[in-house]
């Protein structure tokens, strides 16, 4: 294994997350639709979302669940993007009506292989040439992929303004 140049953006900085909090209606609507959302929009095949936790809790009233999921998105040989989307939130079992707390991650991971000092110098000459500007369009890309979603959210359950923090 040689050395790496990695770097990591967060795509909505300075923030590190956005948040979406909703209290209506149907709550577990998007847990149903998942893959029919979260394929076309972040355009990517089944294998690239992986759920590395789905917990639901139908003991009590009300029904209280956590659910992540981490999106991968390669976009070049050097650089991918990795969502990660985080919900908790409870429906009552008696009406179809809850709360949940949504938690979005953006970022785009940069990684080149320079085991040796003339492959990093060419590095650092690919990087002043061209790469900065292809990071700086690729970072704003992959704010788009995440604001499409925070949209067909916002969309699906008529959320107007969403509070950053």
């Amino acid at each position: 294994m040689g050395k790496k140049i990695e770097i990591e953006d967060d795509c909505f900085a300075p923030r590190r997350y956005i948040f979406i909090n909703y209290s209506g209606p149907d709550p577990f609507a998007f847990a149903r639709l998942e893959r029919k959302l979260l394929r076309p929009i972040f355009e990517v095949s089944s294998s690239k979302i992986g759920e590395p936790r789905w917990m639901w809790d139908w003991t009590g009233d009300p029904i209280q669940f956590y659910l992540h999921w981490i999106i991968k998105k390669p976009m070049s040989r050097f650089t991918t993007f990795w969502y990660s989307i985080r919900v908790v939130g409870f429906k009552y079992k008696t009406k179809n009506e809850g709360k949940f707390r949504m938690e979005i991650e953006a970022v785009a991971r940069h990684k080149f292989e320079a085991d040796s000092k003339l492959k990093r110098l060419f590095f650092w000459i690919y990087w002043y040439l061209f790469y900065a500007r292809i990071r700086q369009r690729q970072l704003e890309l992959c704010k788009e992929y995440a604001e499409r979603f925070i949209n067909k959210i916002k969309e699906m359950y008529k959320i107007g303004k969403i509070g950053e923090e």
